[in-house]
């Protein structure tokens, strides 16, 4: 009986964090991540990242990579080119999930461009020639503006798998994987520890925790309404030993090296894999539809206008207010705040705990609201 080798078959670098990816047939695998792979972000004016889970039509911004620098096409057209020497050189503070390290800012004519495109002003960041941040929970280990690791492996048939399953047209592109292999069993990864694609050697050091951004359509630039297939990966792909879901694999390279499409994947070695648990899971509803009434937000002690139309986290962010987040889909409750008067619209089960408490992300305003956070 013969056995299906495992090729690497394609290859993405995300110029931008969370702006359309570029497919090759090869690159160099560095200690930051891919080539040019994240090396950009856009921010707000305190260097905090901005990202497609709150601004999805940046997933149909097309970068261009030149020699010098980097073009930038808006999905109007239009398009802003602009140059590594035109950065200004001093080393700002900027962060992603917390991970806080310095980068360099575009010139005001760039960031001006982009603000059109956004309801709040933003900037663009390079990562600059050397990357000053670190992956948090491996300090040896530069990283780039990904969300947490250099490299996200995904392998085609755990992706046929959550396709099959969610019955939904999504692409394998929505899950924004680095290098994607084929000829495994799904989830063969789950119990992978290391590989070798080619010469470079990768430690994949933990399941990629996922999260609304899967919902995100590479096409439209627009949140699937049923939340697929973030819905379905619920279903079967929740950790047993807290509310991660995941999908795909965050990697390490051990050493530097070209990889290409075609090469023959090894595994190395193996482990035991992640326990998942299968559950029934309602879907999050749409929000209702009523005529929009302006309302009053009162949110540790300040006043804010609000609607009923949106949910409390993005309306908080309109106001340049903080709060901790990370899946915006009512699973991780990151954003849990504590509603004290009012009444608010859930969106899903369990977005209202008995204690008082709600979730920012899957609650909008009904009335007059005054919620507490910390």
């Amino acid at each position: 009986m013969t056995t299906t080798p495992i090729t690497l078959s394609r290859l993405y670098t995300f110029p931008v964090k969370s702006m359309k990816g570029i497919r090759q047939s090869q690159s160099h695998a560095g200690e930051t991540g891919l080539s040019f792979d994240r090396n950009f972000m856009v921010t707000d004016e305190t260097g905090k990242f901005i990202t497609a889970r709150r601004y999805p039509q940046m997933v149909l911004f097309t970068p261009v990579l030149l020699s010098n620098g980097i073009c930038l096409r808006s999905p109007d057209g239009s398009s802003a080119t602009i140059l590594f020497e035109d950065f200004r050189p001093d080393h700002l503070p900027c962060e992603v999930w917390g991970n806080h390290f310095t980068s360099l800012l575009a010139p005001e004519k760039i960031n001006q461009w982009l603000c059109q495109f956004f309801d709040i002003p933003v900037q663009l960041r390079w990562l600059s020639p050397q990357s000053t941040r670190r992956v948090k929970k491996f300090p040896d280990t530069a990283v780039s503006f990904a969300d947490g690791y250099p490299y996200l492996v995904v392998n085609e048939a755990s992706f046929r798998e959550v396709q099959r399953r969610c019955g939904a047209g999504i692409k394998i592109e929505q899950f924004r994987g680095n290098i994607i292999v084929t000829g495994a069993e799904a989830f063969a990864e789950d119990r992978w520890k290391t590989i070798q694609v080619g010469d470079v050697v990768f430690d994949l050091k933990k399941p990629c925790s996922r999260c609304i951004l899967t919902t995100v359509s590479t096409d439209k630039g627009i949140k699937h309404p049923e939340m697929e297939p973030f819905h379905t990966l619920q279903t079967f792909r929740k950790a047993a030993d807290n509310d991660d879901v995941d999908f795909g694999m965050n990697a390490i390279a051990r050493n530097t090296g070209v990889i290409q499409t075609g090469d023959t994947v090894t595994i190395l070695e193996t482990r035991e894999p992640r326990q998942y648990q299968e559950q029934d899971v309602e879907k999050v509803q749409a929000a209702p539809a009523q005529p929009e009434a302006e309302l009053e937000l009162t949110f540790n002690g300040k006043l804010y206008p609000v609607n009923n139309q949106h949910v409390l986290l993005e309306q908080l962010e309109g106001h340049q207010v903080s709060i901790p987040y990370s899946c915006r889909a009512g699973v991780c409750g990151c954003c849990k705040v504590t509603l004290v008067s009012g009444e608010v619209t859930p969106l899903k089960a369990g977005a209202v705990k008995e204690n008082g408490e709600i979730l920012a992300c899957s609650c909008i305003p009904k009335t007059n609201i005054t919620v507490r956070h910390g």
